[in-house]
């Protein structure tokens, strides 16, 4: 594959924003197989990577993405601030690759929600008296 596109990322990028790890690392495996080795692609896969370790990291304090409260309109934002770096001939190919695949990142956030069934969680866990917890914890 030369260059990846939102349909070939996208199982992956699912994982990642329902937070389920094994099948984020399966599927990275796969993406890794089938990129041809061009500065773009590397960028795109280290922003995949990066999006791996944001998920397995317990603490937020450095990572961008977990600080913020995700909504609809955050993601908007995000999306249109990724793309706009991503097509930018002042980025290098590399770079535009790897804001290419957090604009990827953000569309799935748009189409997934994931806030949504936080929220869901937060508020079985607050009526059980209890924590809930996801298979990310496990």
């Amino acid at each position: 594959m030369k260059e990846p596109n939102l349909q070939s990322a996208s199982p992956y990028l699912r994982a990642i924003a329902e937070r389920r790890l094994r099948d984020c690392e399966k599927e990275l495996e796969q993406l890794r197989g089938a990129l041809t080795n061009s500065e773009w692609n590397r960028g795109y896969l280290k922003a995949l990577e990066g999006l791996l370790l944001t998920l397995k990291s317990n603490d937020g304090r450095y990572l961008y993405l977990q600080r913020l409260k995700m909504d609809d309109k955050t993601v908007r934002r995000l999306k249109e601030d990724f793309r706009k770096h991503s097509s930018s001939e002042l980025h290098a190919d590399y770079d535009r690759g790897y804001f290419a695949a957090l604009t990827d990142y953000a569309s799935t956030l748009e189409a997934v929600k994931p806030w949504l069934s936080q929220v869901q969680d937060a508020e079985v866990a607050d009526d059980s008296g209890g924590e809930a917890t996801g298979e990310a914890e496990a």
